[in-house]
């Protein structure tokens, strides 16, 4: 795409007109915010330096297809409205957006199938004029993760209240966005054991279970999975496994205690198609987060294992932390055309672990 600046785009406006018509590069709104009424003939010229541009990547889940972008602009006075809605944009491929610079509100949404995907959404923020930044969408393994609330910070995943515990993790999370789960694509389940025994079970990827007030070993195993027409595209990280372990007491004088959830977060060398090449010594970032209810503790053990067969038989990878980081190291000169399913297991220096399947997570080309 050439930049605005030099595509000499221009409009203007009289007194007189009643209605407006205005094509725009990239189908965004034009970047002239009036603060009251219009009285006079008004001329624009689009410049790139007044406005900001994000440059963005979109990697695809396996198939190369067209995504489905939403954009919604809120304007100070509170209003909302849809600016680029059912447009297209390859994936997986790389564009550069000009956004309106100041006090309006963008936020973006894509998704891998209309009407039945998932809405991966990112933070509703202002552009700068003359700033350029970038973006990933579809970045990494998707996995559950810590919902986030308006403010784009993390919200609760999960708490205990009295004898009730909650739990409700975004579906899927990217490297730094949180899809909102299709309606009739992507299913879960939940299940909850004390001490080894089945205390509730949820249809759902949710739940809220009635547990005794005494201090007892739990553990959460929350189960997703992409089905139906939308699965056609989403050929990555197609179904996934994620328990968590922790203790839990009721405890009295205290309102809501977030439960110690660990969301493991994977750097994953891969190409747009989520590929990796046929070579040994392969290194994978590994790291993980929490949620507004629980700061993990520092990661005292991580395990990770590959499998070519569905879980069948594993393979073990290399695990090292050097520097404050975690890395894996995975060989795969004999996977060529294999896909691969990761397993990973991290426990923290306050008691709490994890344990992650992620059946697909990328192919070895």
């Amino acid at each position: 795409m050439k930049p605005l600046g030099l595509l000499r785009s221009g409009l203007t406006w009289g007194e007189r007109c009643a209605r407006y018509r205005v094509r725009h590069s990239e189908r965004r709104p034009p970047p002239f915010p009036e603060g009251g009424q219009i009285t006079s003939a008004r001329t624009y010229r689009v410049q790139d330096k007044k406005l900001g541009s994000v440059v963005s990547t979109h990697e695809s889940m396996g198939v190369a297809t067209d995504f489905i972008d939403t954009l919604l602009v809120t304007r100070p006075y509170g209003a909302t409205y849809s600016a680029s809605s059912l447009a297209l944009v390859a994936a997986p491929g790389k564009r550069t957006e000009f956004y309106t610079a100041g006090d309006t509100v963008w936020q973006r949404m894509l998704s891998s199938s209309f009407p039945w995907g998932e809405l991966m959404t990112g933070d509703a923020r202002t552009y700068q004029a003359g700033r350029a930044t970038t973006e990933e969408r579809y970045r990494g393994l998707l996995v559950p993760g810590a919902p986030r609330d308006a403010k784009g910070e993390e919200a609760l995943a999960g708490e205990r209240q009295g004898d009730l515990i909650g739990v409700a993790p975004a579906f899927m999370t990217d490297s730094g966005h949180v899809g909102q789960q299709g309606s009739f694509g992507d299913i879960g389940g939940m299940r909850l054991t004390r001490e080894g025994e089945v205390v509730g079970e949820s249809g759902y990827p949710f739940g809220v279970f009635t547990v005794p007030a005494e201090d007892a070993a739990y553990e959460l195993t929350l189960m997703t999975t992409k089905i139906g027409s939308p699965a056609a595209v989403w050929k990555r990280s197609t179904q996934t496994e994620t328990t968590w372990g922790f203790r839990s007491e009721r405890r009295p004088e205290v309102e809501s205690q977030g439960l110690p959830l660990l969301f493991p977060r994977y750097d994953v060398p891969s190409d747009g198609m989520k590929t990796v090449p046929a070579k040994n010594g392969q290194r994978i970032g590994l790291d993980v987060t929490g949620h507004a209810g629980y700061t993990p503790g520092e990661l005292t053990g991580a395990k990770v294992s590959f499998s070519y067969d569905g879980g069948e038989t594993w393979h073990a990878a290399t695990t090292a932390h050097q520097g404050g980081h975690w890395t894996v190291t995975v060989d795969h000169a004999d996977g060529t055309g294999k896909s691969v399913t990761l397993r990973t297991e991290l426990s923290d220096a306050n008691g709490n672990s994890v344990v992650q399947t992620v059946d697909d997570a990328y192919v070895v080309r």
